[in-house]
């Protein structure tokens, strides 16, 4: 259960954490193990009956990854969370998790480069889901919203070029019109964004990025309420087989306890480059007005 008076470093640290269970020990284990054994017929059917919330076999649960993915939906405010091996992993199975063939998605047009591939060219061709890339616009999202749309995917702060995205207006928006929304959350992280606050019905991260944070994994991870992420466990995740190997949770889990830190640090320094920069005679402007799909970019010399 969650405590709001505990703060996010000591959640961090000791969240989830069950050390009579592993002997003391002050870092979690690393369950390297593709099988679990059970002392009984009885325990083991029953393990079958609930398989997804069961440790019968490290493709679907991992009791590493399970610290790590209870850590990260607290900081999310999600029921649930499920780590997957990449990014681009836990991507495209929430995303497939919300349409189905000959449906339409309303994407940002600055979203992370192989999402828009997957949406423009594999889903479009594969399954005839189409999608309507959009600027960073509340109006823009709305108006491209078809009779057929059933997804609308979100970043906020988009890649490269950091615009944002009025959250809670979108939500609602879809919400009333029964239409599922992710967002990529990878550049805010939840130290200084939960979309799920706002409405949002599934938030994804590239975990390689600032959740683990030093650049020696690549992993993913999809939260939102229990129900969501138990079907995409069931399907998606179970069937595509984009599971998180225990030694990279484990190190997920040494990542995450500094997470806060090292967001401070990444914030002063780039707030003093920023200020370094805005006055510098050889400073540009990313001009993105026109960008189709981050095909194309002019850089302008500020006058």
């Amino acid at each position: 259960m969650k405590d709001k008076n505990i703060s996010i470093e000591t959640m961090l640290s000791h969240y989830a954490e069950d050390r009579d269970s592993y002997y003391g020990a002050v870092v979690s284990p690393i369950y390297q193990t593709s099988l679990f054994t059970f002392d009984s017929m009885k325990s083991i059917s029953e393990a079958f009956d609930d398989e997804q919330a069961s440790y019968l076999y490290t493709r679907g649960n991992n009791p590493t990854a399970k610290i790590a993915e209870d850590k990260i939906a607290y900081m999310e405010n999600a029921e649930s969370a499920k780590l997957f091996s990449s990014g681009m992993g836990a991507i495209s199975s929430a995303i497939l998790s919300c349409v189905k063939a000959g449906e339409h998605i309303v994407a940002i047009e600055t979203v992370y480069g192989p999402t828009i591939s997957l949406l423009s060219e594999y889903l479009s061709k594969r399954l005839n889901i189409k999608t309507t890339f959009v600027k960073a616009d509340e109006k823009e999202i709305i108006n491209a919203v078809q009779e057929n749309t059933t997804l609308i995917y979100l970043e906020s702060p988009t890649s490269l070029v950091f615009e944002i995205i009025d959250l809670k207006c979108i939500a609602d928006f879809a919400k009333s019109k029964g239409i599922k929304t992710i967002i990529d959350n990878s550049w805010a992280t939840p130290i200084y964004q939960k979309p799920l606050d706002y409405g949002i019905d599934i938030v994804v991260h590239s975990v390689s990025k600032y959740l683990a944070g030093h650049s020696d994994l690549v992993a993913g991870v999809v939260a939102s309420n229990t129900e969501t992420i138990m079907r995409i466990l069931k399907y998606e995740h179970a069937l595509f087989g984009a599971k998180i190997a225990p030694i990279e949770a484990w190190l997920i889990l040494r990542g995450l306890r500094t997470l806060p830190i090292r967001l401070r640090q990444h914030s002063e320094s780039a707030m003093k480059i920023a200020r370094f920069l805005e006055n510098h005679k050889k400073y540009v402007k990313l001009i993105t007005q026109d960008l189709p799909h981050m095909k194309s970019m002019n850089l302008l010399k500020s006058k």
